[in-house]
């Protein structure tokens, strides 16, 4: 079989996928859906089952969305190599669902091999000559292409993801601010990492000059409520313990923080942890505005024993060297104020 007629034959199926359990911008449950594996990559030798990659809200799949899957003639499956995830296989084998809920890990290392693979013509060689040796499991040969994956994506893509969002705002009436991950790499002058998606924090109040913003550049928004993902109509205000809003366009996803900043910058998660607003951001070369390193690393501590986020621990170890004692002092203050047995504390 060809790339092309895989290509077709995924198209079919995803429209199929997408009318059975819709996205969640018109109130269904995919966030996200991708061609991954093999049959994916141009050129690849694929076997005849393909691969369709689900990110969906909320997960594991509850009885209903299980029933319209069941519908289509998919059954669930056990799990595969450890992973978070669940799979499911249509009864006539042609095509397997690998689903996940939308930010882990797994989700990102799957769409990356495939993105890797489609730009590297050696890759695809070698990936194609060890498949033929039957006694090699798929999870080591994955595990094994993701380091030089990794270092791919940064050479290839390199601050390209940050300038297209920032291009988005660079028209807003309102001040926003990357955050995040994003805001570390602006810091250093570098990308050091793969990023998954960008932050942008704006000011709570700003919230109507964001919507409209985005609604008329044909952006989709949902915010996040009590483990589900609510369509945010048009005047609808967004309180605390809302202070999220994804955008979608597409495949396009911008994660938006919404943020207490008056006189201040508060914390959110202890509004008594404040940053004046001249020391709250700085400014890259280029003039995009990102959160300082010191606020960007606050919100990082929390998820510093979580497994899946050990990207936060690596952005402290990367940014620690490179902070001014006075921000040092100040996310010192702040993690004796809102976690005291942290261990970045005796660093700091």
């Amino acid at each position: 079989m060809t790339s092309s007629h895989w290509k077709e034959q995924y198209e079919s199926e995803r429209g199929r996928l997408l009318e059975a359990l819709g996205r969640v911008t018109d109130g269904g449950i995919i966030e996200s859906i991708q061609h991954i594996g093999s049959t994916s990559v141009p050129e690849m030798q694929g076997s005849p089952c393909i691969d369709v990659g689900l990110a969906v809200w909320p997960f594991p799949l509850e009885a209903d969305p299980k029933s319209r899957l069941d519908a289509l003639g998919y059954q669930i499956e056990d799990g595969f190599s450890g992973s978070p995830g669940q799979r499911f296989r249509r009864t006539s084998g042609s095509f397997q669902l690998f689903i996940f809920e939308p930010g882990v890990k797994d989700w990102y290392d799957f769409l990356l091999v495939s993105d890797y693979l489609g730009h590297n013509v050696k890759a695809r060689e070698e990936v194609s000559a060890k498949k033929s040796n039957e006694a090699l499991e798929k999870s080591v040969l994955f595990a094994e292409l993701l380091p030089a994956a990794h270092q791919w994506w940064i050479e290839h893509y390199g601050f390209a993801p940050l300038e297209a969002v920032t291009n988005e705002l660079k028209e807003a009436s309102f001040p926003w601010f990357v955050a995040g991950g994003w805001a570390l790499e602006l810091f250093a002058g570098r990308v050091q990492r793969m990023h998954h998606d960008v932050d942008i924090i704006i000011p709570r109040s700003s919230q109507f000059e964001l919507q409209d913003h985005l609604l008329a550049r044909d952006w989709k928004l949902i915010t996040p409520f009590q483990k589900r993902l609510e369509r945010w109509p048009p005047h609808m205000r967004l309180e605390l313990p809302r202070h999220q809003v994804h955008a979608h366009r597409g495949e396009d996803f911008i994660d938006f923080l919404l943020t207490d900043i008056d006189e201040v910058w508060r914390y959110r998660r202890e509004p008594l942890v404040l940053r004046a607003t001249e020391k709250m951001s700085l400014q890259s070369e280029s003039g995009i505005p990102y959160l300082a390193p010191e606020l960007a690393l606050l919100f990082k501590s929390k998820n510093t024993g979580n497994h899946e986020r050990t990207k936060d621990q690596t952005d402290f170890e990367r940014a620690f060297p490179h902070l001014e004692p006075e921000r040092r002092a100040w996310l010192r203050w702040a993690l004796v104020a809102t976690a005291p047995d942290h261990p970045w504390i005796s660093l700091l």
